[in-house]
């Protein structure tokens, strides 16, 4: 998921409970200006979701806050179990899988922004990236997860 060019203010988008949320964590941070004065930038690239880059004013102009905002799509029950999404991304965000979980609102979550970028096709080749993937991988596939064990497809 790529950043919008323009970052119009959506700040009308993000609910109430979420905009609570993000307000608690931004008084927190000890260098946020303003925690009142988040800027919200559209993300692309999610399927059923709304997803959002909250970021705020800092002291230091080295170091910025982020958050994602993630708003969930409706009427998605026919794709896979919502429930069952929210409970495995609990579960892996207490295990240090993929981005922490920062609060949840009744539709949607504040996740950690992982700070990074897409591996390119030479990433892949270098050994020593090879090695942190199969390492991440196994880390993944050792957990056991929530949830039901069968395979569901469409629901």
């Amino acid at each position: 998921m790529g950043a919008v060019v323009n970052s119009i203010d959506k700040d009308d988008r993000i609910p109430k409970e979420a905009k609570e949320i993000l307000q608690s964590l931004a008084t927190k941070w000890e260098n946020v200006a303003d925690s009142t004065a988040l800027q919200v930038i559209p993300l692309k690239g999610a399927m059923t979701n709304e997803v959002f880059e909250i970021k705020w004013p800092t002291s230091t102009v080295e170091v910025s806050r982020k958050v994602v905002v993630r708003i969930y799509g409706e009427g998605v029950e026919v794709f896979f179990d919502r429930d069952n999404e929210i409970r495995t991304f609990e579960y892996m965000s207490k295990n240090g899988q993929g981005p922490r979980l920062l609060g949840r609102f009744p539709n949607g979550r504040v996740e950690e922004f992982i700070h990074a970028r897409t591996l390119s096709a030479s990433d892949l080749l270098d050994p020593d990236i090879s090695a942190l993937i199969a390492t991440k991988m196994k880390e993944f596939h050792d957990l056991e997860m929530p949830g039901p064990k069968d395979v569901v497809l469409w629901g």
